[in-house]
């Protein structure tokens, strides 16, 4: 169910922010922990407990991270921390939603089903038998891919973590620039127990540069078929970008590996 206030409307699913009908660009992290502050608006929420749920191992570094976050926040709901409409901070407490939230609208109600017709039923029937048939010959005209690739879950390989849901993001990111460039012959696998080949993904985060590793794997045969290395800064305020910019050079460095391969 989505959140209203004024003229903005979020969407925790999704981690998405609305005004009006206008998408805001907002990194998922800020729309999440906004989110936070909304669901908790009958108290003030602490500094801690925000540090806790979203920057668990950050050390030192989730302060800085925090501050950034309400900020980025306020400037996102044009809100005043000298005179606040939407987030109001307690000295040595935290954090609390001060806006007024507005009932959703209720979901539209189901189309009635029309009665099945005799007609239609026809119909149906001989576009499943055209279409059967001309799946069939499309099937017999391609072969199906000959190596399968599962891209495995990224893992961080740092102490702290600044951002939860940063490896999950960037693994889609790459999912959705793999799926575009595989060369002829390669798809990618469901899971791992079906691929023929693992692609690993570790990274290493710190407040000023990230750093990804891509490795593919023959794990049949106990080979590292290639490896690579990509670096770039880190945004401490958006790093939606970064994932994206980062995943399209992995999915090109993958690429030419697997074209070396072939």
């Amino acid at each position: 169910m989505s959140l209203r206030f004024d003229h903005f409307r979020l969407d925790p699913a999704a981690l998405q922010i609305f005004r009006g009908d206008a998408q805001l660009d907002a990194p998922p992290q800020v729309v999440e922990v906004l989110c936070h502050l909304i669901q908790n608006a009958d108290r003030v929420v602490p500094r801690q407990e925000l540090l806790d749920r979203f920057w668990p191992r950050a050390g030192t570094g989730g302060d800085a991270a925090l501050n950034t976050c309400i900020r980025r926040i306020r400037t996102l709901l044009e809100d005043d921390a000298d005179a606040p409409r939407y987030i109001q901070t307690r000295p040595r407490a935290g954090y609390r939603f001060v806006g007024s939230l507005m009932a959703d609208a209720p979901p539209p109600s189901p189309v009635p089903r029309r009665a099945f017709r005799p007609a239609l039923a026809v119909g149906l029937s001989v576009a499943l038998t055209l279409g059967g048939a001309v799946w069939a010959w499309g099937a017999g005209m391609f072969s199906r891919p000959d190596q399968r690739i599962a891209i495995e879950p990224a893992q961080g390989l740092c102490e702290y973590v600044l951002f939860p849901h940063f490896n999950l993001g960037l693994r889609e990111s790459l999912l959705a620039q793999v799926s575009d460039r595989l060369p002829a012959g390669y798809s990618v696998a469901s899971d791992g127990q079906h691929a023929d080949l693992h692609v690993r993904v570790s990274v290493r985060q710190t407040a000023q540069q990230t750093v990804v590793v891509l490795t593919l794997l023959d794990e049949g045969q106990g080979r590292v078929l290639w490896s690579g290395e990509f670096s770039e800064a880190t945004d401490l305020e958006n790093y939606v970008p970064l994932q994206r910019s980062l995943a399209r050079r992995m999915a090109a460095g993958l690429t030419q590996a697997l074209d070396r391969h072939s």
